[in-house]
């Protein structure tokens, strides 16, 4: 019960690396606020939630949007009273909406990606970050990626992806050293290729797969989200005490072979 009385806000909770966080947060005792942008995936994540009697919310909508992320944050304090731990998860694939090289890559499909990615974070932050203070400190968990730290030259050439992924880091960084004195402390984990909806269009992609598995040795394919929820509730509880502006790769190796 690592987290016993702790209440974290949880943003993309409905699936995959999102899901496992807050399924692993409610096993260690915490109390959940969900933020995810389809309701109907939501309200499942929230049913298993409960099934492991945790207490759970949901907050329905984009956490780009300042309403939404303010509400997510409110919604913590109104029901559990304070708000301790905030894992900014929310993202999309550029390769989804015409993110590519730059002179491929489609603008609305960089505009869209950086916010929906990086602005999400920058805007829970925000609002997360004075309650935190309020109540004597608290943890920011960022999900950055393996492509926020390192170049691909095949299959992972979406670039608006990677700077919002790079921005993460950044951003985590200046703000821990802001929030340091305040007891608030600000990590980010940066996974490899993750078993998730996400990683959908690699699975049918043998030379793809190749190429995943030649970069993650350690598990010969793709990583799970469990692996990285690990990871994450390690930064978010009392073990990591002094640990803060941390660039955590959860990436079965691919950084350190790059």
């Amino acid at each position: 019960m690592r987290l016993k009385g702790k209440v974290a806000v949880i943003t993309g909770a409905g699936q995959g690396i999102g899901l496992s966080v807050a399924e692993c947060f409610a096993r260690e005792g915490a109390r959940l606020v969900l933020n995810e942008l389809r309701g109907v995936t939501g309200r499942e994540a929230v049913k298993r939630i409960r099934a492991l009697n945790a207490r759970c919310t949901l907050v329905c909508g984009d956490s780009s949007s300042s309403r939404i992320a303010r509400r997510t944050v409110e919604t913590a304090v109104e029901n559990f009273g304070r708000l301790d731990i905030l894992v900014n998860n929310a993202g999309i694939a550029g390769s989804s909406v015409g993110d590519g090289p730059v002179t491929e890559s489609k603008e609305d499909a960089w505009d869209q990606v950086l916010r929906i990615n990086l602005k999400s974070v920058f805007l829970c932050c925000r609002y997360a970050i004075p309650e935190m203070i309020e109540g004597g400190g608290g943890a920011v968990i960022n999900v950055s990626s393996i492509l926020g730290l390192v170049g691909s030259t095949e299959h992972f050439q979406s670039h608006a992806y990677a700077a919002s992924k790079g921005g993460i880091i950044s951003l985590t960084r200046a703000m821990a050293a802001t929030y340091a004195g305040d007891r608030v402390r600000v990590n980010c984990v940066a996974p490899g290729l993750i078993d998730t909806p996400m990683a959908g269009r690699i699975r049918g992609n043998t030379s793809a797969l190749r190429y995943v598995k030649q970069h993650q040795p350690l598990r010969n394919g793709l990583g799970t989200p469990e692996e990285v929820a690990t990871a994450i509730l390690f930064l978010a509880s009392d073990e990591a005490s002094m640990i803060t502006g941390v660039v955590l790769p959860v990436d079965c190796g691919w950084s350190a072979g790059t």
